[in-house]
């Protein structure tokens, strides 16, 4: 094929596009229909519970739409989903897709690729040799993946690269399937998967893929609801939006190519890295972009593993205070406010429990980070966060943190009938389950293929 044609229908499965945008696209032929559904931007929780951060009515809206038009249209989609992008998110996402084939009265068969690793296979692939270093110098993280780390992990998945779906549209091509339903993906994976099965350039087939995997936010005004379509050739690739309130402009393009990494012109990809230090940017139409120049630099194999493992359990109390005299004393008043608790808790080991206290207007954002120094703001928000080793025990450090908070002495002070006002009751939250990743490793891999499990799905089931 001299050129393919990729429409991504959002930036993510369940946030939601416009249905005049998708029939626009389709009026401009693409090949395949593709949208991501899975990220670790929501944070580790959702991996260790097995919930999923879009809500099903959200998702089965867009799935329902992205499969009928496949369907009508006669092209492929590709969807990763599932949020954190293990099997137990999938089967979630597999029940709306039995209720969207019966009420379209169709029958729909996917190729379902598994982002999960079975923790026993990582461990042979580990005590045989294989290295997964860490991807970010966190401490807590081992610096070379261990057996232990992987025992410890709640569950573990990996963002596959476009090779697993290159093999399994040959199941599209042979009439086998009507689409590609996968688990955890890399992002850009699952738009380059079909340009690079018909063998158009790395550089430009990677690089299209970062603009147009998060949707409609590479154009002007971005929105992380709405699609992007994709054309692809051997010497350059346009990108424009289908919605006509939308434009893509060489700012708003050259701006995703920098878009979420620590270097701005390197994107990190399984088999190497993609340069876009020598991209060129031209505005084609008023609407569209062309694009052309990048490089990719081929490297040693790995995927990105991620895990994540139990650390206690949550609960929290919301508060806020506008007192000029208790907020100028406020960081005193915390580290007084936490020993006091210590003192009456001291039956608990301190090793059980953790209290932060978040003040917002006083660096609540980024904390002991916060560059910009402020005057001393009129009023401030107080999160009390305490973790512990359960759920019972976390309540309790709580409310004793907030009640000695509420009632603390200070030095000024003009009145005992409270320090801080609640805008909730009850006034504290029990928040459940707290995970943290302990695996952000990158894995040694010479089969790209190997970890990730295909399997045939028929709906309705």
């Amino acid at each position: 094929m001299n050129e393919v044609r990729v429409y991504d229908v959002t930036a993510q499965v369940g946030y939601g596009f416009p249905v005049e945008s998708l029939e626009a696209a389709l009026k401009w032929e693409p090949h395949v229909l593709v949208a991501q559904g899975t990220s670790t931007d929501a944070g580790p929780y959702y991996l260790g519970v097995g919930t999923s951060y879009t809500e099903n009515e959200g998702v089965k809206r867009d799935l329902r739409l992205i499969i009928k038009a496949a369907k009508e249209y006669g092209i492929p989609f590709i969807c990763s989903v599932g949020g954190a992008g293990a099997d137990i998110h999938v089967e979630n996402v597999f029940n709306l897709i039995n209720i969207i084939t019966k009420e379209l009265g169709i029958k729909l068969r996917v190729a379902f690729i598994s982002g999960e690793i079975d923790k026993e296979w990582l461990k042979k692939k580990l005590l045989s040799g294989s290295k997964a270093r860490r991807l970010v110098g966190i401490k807590r993280l081992s610096e070379y993946l261990t057996v232990n780390d992987v025992d410890g992990s709640v569950r573990v998945v990996a963002q596959m690269g476009p090779e697993p779906i290159i093999k399994a549209l040959d199941l599209y091509f042979r009439g086998d399937v009507d689409g590609i339903i996968t688990g955890r993906s890399l992002d850009v994976g699952i738009v380059a998967a079909y340009p690079l099965k018909f063998g158009l350039p790395k550089n430009l087939v990677y690089h299209m893929s970062k603009i147009l995997e998060c949707g409609a936010i590479a154009a002007e005004p971005g929105s992380s609801s709405d699609g992007i379509f994709g054309i692809v050739s051997k010497d350059y690739f346009l990108v424009r939006p289908p919605n006509p309130r939308r434009r893509c402009t060489v700012t708003s393009v050259a701006a995703h190519s920098f878009y979420e990494r620590d270097n701005p012109f390197m994107e990190k990809l399984p088999e190497g890295y993609l340069d876009v230090t020598t991209a060129n940017y031209v505005q084609y139409d008023e609407r569209t972009v062309m694009v052309s120049g990048s490089r990719f630099v081929p490297q040693p194999y790995t995927i990105k593993l991620e895990g994540v493992k139990l650390v206690g359990f949550r609960a929290i109390s919301i508060a806020g205070s506008r007192d000029p005299v208790f907020i100028n004393m406020i960081n005193n008043i915390v580290e007084e406010v936490i020993e006091v608790v210590k003192d009456r808790m001291k039956h608990i080991p301190e090793h059980e429990y953790f209290i932060n206290f978040r003040l917002y207007g006083i660096n609540g954002v980024m904390g002991a980070h916060e560059l910009i120094k402020s005057r001393q703001p009129h009023e401030v928000g107080i999160i009390i966060d305490v973790v512990a080793r359960t759920q019972e025990i976390a309540n309790s450090i709580c409310a004793l943190t907030r009640a000695t908070l509420l009632h603390h002495g200070f030095e000024g002070r003009k009145t005992t009938a409270g320090n801080i006002a609640f805008p909730f009751s009850p006034s504290d939250l029990p928040a459940g389950p707290v995970f943290e990743f302990n695996i952000w490793h990158a894995l040694e891999l010479e089969d790209p293929v190997e970890p990730f499990k295909t399997g045939l799905v028929e709906f309705p089931r």
